[in-house]
């Protein structure tokens, strides 16, 4: 297991704030991000200085496969009773100054009424009730142009779809991988936002403090991404990071048909490297983890050419950690090499059709100075496609995402269909299916399809 993180004074602070807000007379339950778009038809309030939105989502969902031994649940039967809650609360000090509060509450029974699959005690104590501090942040326009946000915000940056290249300030929810798209994956990260306009150009500076890692699965989940260690027998510990701290910038501007930014940041690599490999320090053996430092320079551009919408980004990642085969694995005692690698992204929409949005994306990952010991090759190409197609006034939406993997390790297929049945009501239908061969690192998921319903209601107070 993982050792805790220590929990922080100002956190205290933020979740005292946000269970006072949650445990209102208007309490309610709801999952963000099933939805591809929010589609809340919300009337004018009486005083613009206050808002108080949300909504509640009941979901069911069933695992069509059998996950394996490696996991809690062996069989094909459901696998999550989730009912949610999103709550955002916004204010002004002034016309100059605001706020936003938002969070979100899970309850899951599945870990309760399902007694026949023996859920670990990490599943149930992470999965069964949880709390995120979403949105948490105060924000001042000044009037020579200057902006500042500080607090939990998202910083959504860069273009591609599928993979991060200038898009480093957040960290991701991995409890489940590849059925929700990126934007829906992101988590707030505590930073201070500083932006100034220098004639046609934005400079944005970020400085993130307390930075966290990538939200993954617990131990016997079937999306555990260290179930493969764990069955051989070693202890996993995560180390702490010395540095809590990230720095970024962009400049961007306004092109005459698209936008240019460019990004460069110091950060810690949000998902763990094996730091150590410890076979002699102990009665039983031990691989340390931890968060590798990383520097990062890129640039992203898109523009119009009338039903066109052409996208690119370019970037060169110093210092990232390169995961070994598995054959090669435990030969890495003193932790994952470092290697340089370039990435690029190409990405073309097409919205020609009536009610139809076609889009196609290639991602290329270059690794110099490659070894025989790692898993993936030099060069990695991988391919997404995607349609949405929307009737009855866009209340009715169709979405389909297929993801080739790189190094032909399989592929990833999204189907999801969003009914808005009125102004406070949405159904929802997903379907996601996993195919990956032997050496990917998603093979121990390709069992993992899953079908699911969800209703959501939205509401304001």
């Amino acid at each position: 297991m993982f050792k805790k993180i220590r929990t922080k004074s100002l956190n205290h602070i933020i979740r005292y704030c946000l269970s006072a807000l949650l445990l209102t007379p208007a309490y309610c339950a709801a999952q963000d991000g099933f939805f591809s778009t929010i589609n809340i038809d919300i009337p004018e309030t009486k005083s613009s200085d206050y808002s108080v939105i949300g909504w509640i989502t009941q979901s069911a969902s069933y695992g069509l496969e059998q996950p394996g031994q490696l996991f809690s649940r062996n069989d094909s039967e459901l696998n999550g009773l989730q009912s949610s809650l999103f709550v955002q609360a916004d204010g002004k000090f002034s016309d100059k100054s605001s706020f936003r509060v938002s969070g979100k509450y899970y309850h899951d029974p599945i870990y309760q009424i399902k007694n026949d699959v023996p859920h670990s005690k990490e599943e149930r104590n992470q999965l069964r009730n949880r709390l995120e501090i979403r949105d948490f942040y105060f924000d001042y326009q000044a009037d020579n142009g200057f902006y500042v946000k500080v607090g939990n915000q998202i910083l959504a940056w860069g273009l591609s779809e599928y993979i991060r290249v200038t898009d480093q300030v957040n960290v991701e929810d991995q409890f489940a991988i590849a059925q929700q798209d990126l934007e829906d994956l992101r988590l707030p990260a505590p930073a201070a936002l500083m932006s100034y306009r220098l004639k046609s150009w934005l400079i944005d500076t970020v400085v993130t403090y307390d930075a966290d890692r990538n939200q993954i699965a617990p131990e016997g989940d079937e999306f555990d991404q260290f179930a493969q260690l764990r069955n051989v027998g070693f202890a996993l510990n995560r180390q702490e990071t010395k540095n809590r701290s990230e720095g970024f910038i962009r400049l961007s501007t306004q092109l005459s048909s698209g936008d240019l930014q460019i990004v460069a940041g110091e950060f810690n690599d949000n998902n763990l490297s094996v730091q150590d490999i410890d076979v002699l320090g102990s009665a039983q053996p031990s691989v340390n983890f931890n968060q590798n430092r990383t520097r990062m320079i890129g640039a992203a551009a898109n523009w119009v050419e009338g039903a066109w919408l052409f996208y690119g980004e370019f970037g060169a990642h110093y210092g990232v950690t390169v995961r070994p085969h598995v054959k090669s694995f435990f030969n890495q005692l003193n932790g994952w090499d470092q290697k340089d690698q370039t990435l690029a992204v190409a990405g073309v929409e097409y919205n020609g059709f009536s009610n139809l949005l076609l889009s196609l994306e290639i991602d290329s990952i270059h690794t110099q100075n490659h070894d025989s010991f790692m898993q993936a090759p030099s060069d990695q190409i991988s391919l997404g496609t995607r349609f949405n197609w929307t009737a009855l006034n866009q209340r009715f939406r169709v979405v389909g995402v297929w993801n080739k993997l790189a190094n032909n390790w399989g592929s990833v297929s999204r189907l999801s269909i969003d009914y808005n049945w009125s102004d406070n009501l949405d159904l929802g239908f997903l379907l996601v299916d996993y195919s990956a061969s032997q050496d990917s690192v998603f093979y121990q998921f390709r069992n993992n399809d899953v079908v699911q319903l969800q209703m959501r209601y939205n509401f304001q107070l």
